[in-house]
């Protein structure tokens, strides 16, 4: 593999959706340069990304699946795309370490965002029926 060969530099206005949802990635990683991006899910927000650096596709290169949710350019966006990823990250294998570290930090993320939810549900009036109620079920002597 030559030198940069395997990366090329592009450009998306606003509004460009970058990779969508359930279509296959043809095996390449997007890195964000310069710009903003909303993560799209099931046609639901699931974030913001401006930070340079940020990885898109990766799930999708590594499972070697269509992508799990959409990516859109909310300002102009300049991008690094990665051709032949995997060939990429076969010849680069610390790369490989970089990406688990993302995967594991937004596993972490989502973790946490559960238990804040189950957290709330508990918290949340429930309706129940009193013990009395209960104990006359099972037993018919009651």
């Amino acid at each position: 593999m030559a030198d940069q060969d395997w990366v090329r530099f592009d450009y998306f206005p606003a509004g460009s959706e970058l990779i969508t949802q359930g279509r296959n990635a043809g095996g390449s990683l997007l890195v964000l340069k310069e710009g903003e991006v909303e993560v799209i899910r099931d046609g639901r927000f699931v974030s913001t990304i401006r930070q340079p650096g940020a990885i898109f596709g990766e799930m999708s290169v590594l499972l070697e699946r269509p992508h799990s949710a959409s990516v859109r350019a909310v300002t102009d966006v300049q991008l690094y795309v990665i051709e032949d990823a995997l060939k990429v990250l076969e010849a680069h294998p610390a790369w490989l370490l970089q990406i688990a570290r993302l995967l594991a930090q937004r596993v972490n993320a989502t973790t946490a965002q559960l238990v804040e939810l189950k957290s709330r549900e508990a918290e949340e009036d429930v309706l129940v029926l009193p013990s009395n109620v209960f104990s006359s079920w099972a037993d018919p002597q009651v």
